[in-house]
């Protein structure tokens, strides 16, 4: 239902509202060559060319605009082989999971011996890809969540600071479940001219939260697997 909405590239230009976001998620992944990654809940892969690996595999539970989902997933457990990847991607995909402990858990099981996965996680975002939209968590609860099952935290960053979240949040104030805006004429002149304003605003929503904010847009987190 929403395959063609979501992204298929990183755009980091001067008129996008989720370039602070882009950017983070960029500048987050590794920059060290790995064998073998996983991306799952992959949609279009929009970091695939941001990793070198030996081998790229993808997996969703539908197939994307780009027809090149390598597994669809037909359960939750992935006819995937234990100890078989480097890296895990689990970007956005958390929140969309009834139970985000099993994801967690099938990921430890896929990753080899100090096998390491990048975590995005919406903090204060709306509703989107209705229905199988479950969960929010902050930043204790997703340190908990990869303690719980046998991840340690390396890294772990706050994305979007207040200002930047509360520009976002108002840009998509009137879209509704079913990811369909029902902003009038004047809410959409509104928007425009917030967006012309972005390339002057852009200093002050780029500047980051501080690692104690309890306001900030997503969560990011680079978790090895001993």
């Amino acid at each position: 239902m929403y395959e063609t909405n979501r992204l298929t590239g990183v755009d980091e230009g001067w008129w996008n509202p989720d370039f602070v976001l882009h950017r983070e998620i960029a500048r987050f992944l590794p920059t060290s060559h790995v064998s073998r990654v996983l991306d799952y809940g992959a949609g279009n892969s929009p970091y695939r060319h941001r990793i070198s690996c030996d081998a790229y595999v993808t997996v969703d539970v539908t197939q994307n605009v780009r027809r090149d989902i390598d597994h669809i997933m037909s359960g939750e457990r992935l006819d995937l082989s234990d100890a078989s990847f480097d890296l895990v991607l689990l970007l956005d995909v958390l929140e969309h999971v009834r139970d985000p402990g099993f994801v967690v858990g099938e990921v430890r099981r896929l990753l080899r011996k100090n096998g390491r996965v990048i975590v995005s996680l919406p903090f204060l975002y709306r509703e989107h890809e209705t229905p199988n939209d479950y969960t929010r968590l902050t930043a204790f609860g997703a340190q908990e969540l990869m303690a719980r099952n046998g991840g340690t935290i390396l890294k772990m960053k706050k994305v979007g600071n207040a200002l930047y979240t509360l520009y976002t949040l108002f840009l998509e104030r009137a879209i509704v479940n079913g990811e369909r805006s029902e902003l009038g004429v004047v809410g959409r002149v509104i928007n425009k001219f917030a967006i012309v304003a972005l390339p002057i605003l852009r200093p002050i929503l780029a500047a980051p939260p501080s690692e104690r904010a309890g306001v900030y847009h997503h969560l990011l987190l680079d978790v090895i697997f001993p």
